[in-house]
Order: structure tokens, then C-alpha cells, then sequence
């Protein structure tokens, strides 16, 4: 196997071009295991740590911009994450210390896999993943970046070089609600949640955002049908009820991952009621309430 680390992204793109199945490596939190389970056999490795510009946090107005190469545990230090609760829940959820020291965001959302923690969080806040070709750079729209198990719009040669998105207001609030099966283990219910209430009254949702992993072959952002139950009210635990059912009913839950898929339903509705409870409390909107009479 041959191994490159160019110093810049034109390099690297030429030397994944070069290869019939070329592999991009930084952390090596995802490549690795497979390299060494022999479920992957690339004829070459583009490691491209050495490129520079794509491990910083640059944040102008309400605009932040995520280096591909920085790592979880970096962002987790930064004031972003001190002001965003959904975004530290997501990385606080990814595996182990070990695995956020090295893991990278370019990485992880490259990697596709459906039980990330990270993407649903990033959907909540609509971001965008910025990629190079070689000739241009391109925007992705997160809620449309996955197409299957471990697939994106990337083409082979295509790096992605860090993710974009704009602060939500800050009178709203998030967070991100999991369980999982062992401490370290993927997540087997994985739920964002971002609630913006009207900045005047307080109290009237005027925004709702929910995705999920672990649910679907894809991080998936929940329909507008569904989130729009949520908006034009206070929110009470009736239309948190009615929602967690929605939500239901849109998985795509397979059955080979420990449990049965019955358990895992109850999981997600346990999970996303956590989730829009606690984003309500974290934005300036009164707590939940029981139903209006």
C-alpha cells in the first residue's frame, strides 16, 4: 500500500486521482479499524494532516467556520461549544476521550456512518460541508449529504475541507439526547433538537429543528410536517407526545444491532421527548406544561 502526505489540497486531490482506490486518512478513528478488520484494501493512503489551514474555528458575526481536521476534542474547548449546548451534547456523546482526541469533524461526517453522533446536531443548525475537487470548491447541504449506509455526494477524489454554519438566535436552545448500548458504544437512539421560540411573546415556537441517527441508513433531518407540529404554539407535552409518535413512524430500523427493533421504538420516542424538553428549558421560552385546556 502506498502512502502519500501532500502539504496542500491540490496535491492531495492529484494523488487521490492518481490511484485506483485511494483512501483519505487523518485521525484515523474510522479508517483505521477498517484497515485492520480487512473490510477495506485501498491501493493508497492520502494522510492529510500536513495540510495547513484546515484545523482552525473561525467565527465572524454569526458565521462559523469548522476546519475539516480539527478534532472533537478541540472543538470542545473552544467558546462555540461553551455557547452552543446542542453542539458540545453531540461531541460529549461520541464514543471515549481516546476516539475524540484523535477523531476529526472532516473525518467523521466523510465517514457517513449512520450512527454518528455529530451530523444530527450539525442538520439542526443547517449546516453546509465544503469540499474541493481540485478545480472548485462546493457546499453541501448537510440534510442531503448522505445517500446510503457509509455514502455521500463526494466523488472519490473530492476532500471535504471543514463545515459552515450560522449561530442560531440566542434566545433559542438545543441539545442532543442518545442512548447506547455501552459507555464508548455507538448509539443505538440518537436525537437533536433545536427550539426557537418568538423573541417577543417568549413563548410561541417559531422554529423547530429535529434530526436523528441511528434510526435510518443516514443521519436524517425529520420532515417539516413533523417539526412544524411543533411550531406556531406553546409547546406542551401533548404536542411533544404527538411528535415522539411522528417520529415513530418515520424510522427505518433494521434489526441486527443487538436489539430488537420494539425496544428501539421505545427508545427513540424516550429520547426525543428528552430532547425537545430540555432544548425548551435551555431557550428563553417557559418550561414545559401539560396540555392546554
Amino acid at each position: 500500500m502506498q502512502y502519500y502526505q501532500p502539504d496542500s489540497l491540490s496535491d492531495a486531490v492529484d494523488r487521490l486521482k492518481e490511484a485506483d482506490e485511494a483512501k483519505i486518512v487523518a485521525g484515523g478513528q474510522s479508517m483505521m479499524p477498517l484497515l485492520r478488520q480487512g473490510l477495506i484494501s485501498p491501493d493508497r493512503l492520502v494522510d492529510i494532516t500536513n495540510i495547513p489551514d484546515l484545523n482552525q474555528v473561525t467565527i465572524s458575526g454569526r458565521s462559523v467556520e469548522i476546519g475539516a481536521l480539527v478534532t472533537y476534542s478541540e472543538l470542545l474547548e473552544t467558546d462555540l461549544c461553551t455557547e452552543l449546548d446542542l453542539l458540545r451534547d453531540a461531541i460529549e456523546a461520541i464514543a471515549d476521550v481516546p476516539v475524540r482526541n484523535a477523531g476529526t469533524i472532516g473525518g467523521g461526517v466523510s465517514h457517513a456512518d449512520p450512527a454518528q453522533d455529530l451530523p444530527p446536531a450539525l442538520q439542526c443548525l443547517d449546516a453546509q460541508v465544503v469540499s474541493f475537487d481540485g478545480k472548485e470548491t462546493r457546499r453541501h447541504d448537510l440534510t442531503e449529504f448522505f445517500l446510503d449506509y457509509y455514502l455521500t455526494e463526494l466523488a472519490p477524489h473530492e476532500i471535504v475541507t471543514g463545515i459552515e454554519f450560522e449561530m442560531p438566535p440566542a434566545h433559542s436552545g438545543g441539545t442532543y439526547a442518545s442512548d447506547t448500548e455501552a459507555p464508548g458504544g455507538w448509539s443505538t437512539a440518537g436525537i437533536a433538537a433545536l427550539i426557537i421560540p418568538d423573541e417577543d411573546d417568549g413563548e410561541t415556537c417559531v422554529d423547530a429543528r429535529l434530526a436523528y441517527c441511528a434510526g435510518a441508513p443516514v443521519p436524517e433531518r425529520v420532515s417539516s410536517e413533523i417539526e412544524e407540529t411543533l411550531i406556531g404554539n406553546r409547546i406542551d407535552r401533548e404536542i411533544v407526545d404527538e411528535v415522539a409518535t411522528a417520529i415513530i413512524s418515520d424510522l427505518e430500523l433494521i434489526d441486527d444491532v443487538g436489539d430488537d427493533i420494539e425496544y428501539r421504538k421505545h427508545l427513540f420516542r424516550v429520547m426525543t421527548k428528552r430532547a425537545i424538553s430540555t432544548a425548551l428549558e435551555r431557550s428563553e421560552a417557559p418550561p414545559l406544561v401539560e396540555a392546554s385546556q
